[in-house]
């Protein structure tokens, strides 16, 4: 290869990477084993300048490049510029969670009941985590669309602490307060609409690209960031 090439070769590569990795979009790519804990899985995510590849570290029992504080810099709270706290979500919080199991305890995802199904390309993913449960659906194509794909329900579990839940009795299939979230009934809550906080003076748009084969989930694919 001529030297010219190389050097050309090499600028557009640098240019390809510094736009992936610019303050105007969030790229993502996920892979998640869904029943159990796996090596293979993954968070990998770039925002305002900053690349990330993470995973659980079984060691630490924590992310091994500590996306859960990170990815909620940069991508996940609006924080304008010399404010004192974070405005909102510039994202659907439960599309922030689902993000983040693949870099945590697989107690989580089990503790949660992440349930994933398919019915061809859609894809449906549900859990309960702390005292909300969340509803996240492709369309026929596998897209999902951050502003309409998402759906929560907020109050469904009690606490005492910030790392013990029950749900209440009116949410669960025994119509007891149980500490399952497997017990959740899906059909007596109420979901309503998942999205960016309108407090937030900025937020994401886009489709991610999802796919369920063989208890694995991926998600891959670039949001937009509006102001």
């Amino acid at each position: 290869m001529h030297k010219h090439i190389t050097v050309g070769f090499f600028a557009a590569i640098a240019a390809a990477i510094f736009v992936s990795c610019g303050g105007g979009s969030a790229n993502i790519d996920y892979r998640m084993n869904i029943v159990g804990l796996d090596a293979n899985s993954y968070f990998k995510w770039s925002a305002k300048g900053v690349s990330v590849t993470d995973s659980f570290d079984a060691a630490t029992s924590a992310s091994k490049a500590q996306s859960t504080s990170r990815f909620d810099k940069a991508v996940t709270y609006d924080v304008p510029e010399n404010a004192a706290k974070h405005t909102g979500y510039t994202i659907p919080s439960g599309l922030r969670s689902l993000f983040l199991y693949p870099v945590a305890s697989d107690d989580t995802r089990a503790y949660d009941n992440l349930t994933v199904t398919a019915n061809g390309k859609q894809v449906t993913i549900r859990y309960v985590h702390r005292d909300s449960a969340y509803e996240i659906t492709t369309d026929a194509n596998g897209k999902l669309d951050v502003t309409q794909a998402c759906k929560v329900a907020r109050g469904v579990a009690s606490t005492e602490d910030q790392h013990t839940f029950t749900l209440k009795p009116e949410f669960s299939k025994t119509g007891q307060a149980s500490g399952n979230m497997a017990d959740f009934d899906w059909s007596k809550a109420v979901l309503t609409p998942d999205v960016f906080n309108n407090n937030a003076t900025r937020h994401y748009t886009g489709a991610l690209d999802v796919a369920f084969t063989n208890n694995i989930l991926t998600i891959k694919g670039a949001l937009k960031e509006v102001k």
